[in-house]
């Protein structure tokens, strides 16, 4: 990619602390760097890599002045008296910024720490969903398993209850017959075996 290429330039204020002044110019973004130009002498005052950038901030300068500080290395670098305004511009850079970093090409250690901290991070996100689909499935088997005991004991209820009807029918025909049978109703027990349900 061409270094040259000037994605957008906007007209602004460098803090040169050399001098410790205000110098007029234009903040250029190109795809790879960001440069100003002073107005007056046309000189190269800063050209830095976006890989370099380690943060992008709205600041204010002696507490009246909306700045924008980007943080270069070690340096602080103050741009000031931005146009049309700071949070445009803003929004630009730190896009280009961050595309910059996340980008394969020219970010440089960085990104591949980025990149590095997003895989651990992903890969643990994933190892996380794995185990928890792993206890899910585990409990769904489980309930599957009581759902079917609980099915058996119902079929074996409604069986006992065919029967149970069957007698019961039976029965009451004989002795509508007058057949002098006697039907003895076996005792059926809840939970707590002193406590008949026939009683």
């Amino acid at each position: 990619m061409n270094e040259d290429i000037r994605i957008h330039s906007w007209p602004c204020s460098y803090y040169l602390d050399t001098s410790k002044q205000w110098v007029s110019g234009r903040l250029s973004l190109t795809p790879v760097a960001i440069k100003f130009t002073a107005d007056k002498t046309g000189e190269l005052l800063v050209n830095f890599h976006l890989s370099s950038i380690s943060e992008i901030k709205k600041e204010s300068s002696n507490l009246i002045f909306s700045s924008l500080t980007i943080l270069e290395k070690n340096t602080k670098h103050w741009f000031s008296s931005l146009q049309p305004n700071r949070n445009v511009v803003f929004n630009i850079l730190e896009h280009f910024w961050r595309e910059q970093l996340l980008s394969s090409e020219g970010a440089g250690a960085e990104a591949a720490a980025l990149q590095s901290t997003k895989g651990k991070e992903l890969t643990g996100l994933l190892s996380g969903s794995q185990k928890r689909l792993e206890d899910t499935a585990k409990v769904l088997h489980y309930q599957g398993e009581q759902f079917d005991n609980i099915m058996r004991g119902l079929n074996k209820i409604e069986g006992d209850m065919d029967v149970a009807d069957r007698y019961g029918t039976g029965a009451s025909s004989e002795l509508s017959r007058g057949c002098g049978v006697v039907l003895f109703m076996p005792k059926i027990y809840g939970a707590d075996p002193q406590r008949s349900l026939g009683n």
